[in-house]
């Protein structure tokens, strides 16, 4: 019976390496330039506005730090919301309000949006 498991396991992992040799006319390349694109505890946001500037303070007036432009792919920091509760993001730059931006689960979702974008 132990023979018989081994010798199926063997005849599974070649089978899979035959099967894997024939398809693998088409090579498929993981992109590492960003290790945390996939990470399922990081959000990513596409910048939607033609510009948008990062503040400060989670403030309209509060000072403004640098500026981005549309398309741009951000990795988010933390999320908060105001006074009046609307939501803010933190990103290594600043703050930006949710208005300005889109948000996506990872950064591959993001950069398919972004080819999606008007200009």
């Amino acid at each position: 019976m132990k023979n018989k498991i081994i010798v199926l396991f063997i005849v599974f992992l070649f089978c899979s390496f035959v099967s894997c040799k024939k398809a693998g006319k088409e090579v498929i390349v993981l992109d590492n330039s960003q290790p945390l694109a996939l990470a399922p505890d990081i959000q990513w946001a596409l910048v939607t506005d033609p510009y948008a500037a990062f503040r400060a303070d989670m403030d309209w007036d509060s000072e403004i730090k640098s500026y981005c432009k549309k398309g741009e792919i951000l990795q988010v920091i933390s999320r908060s919301f105001d006074k009046k509760k609307n939501y803010w993001y933190k990103f290594e730059q600043g703050w930006l309000p949710e208005s300005s931006i889109s948000i996506y689960s990872n950064r591959m979702k993001a950069q398919t949006a972004q080819k999606d974008l008007k200009d």
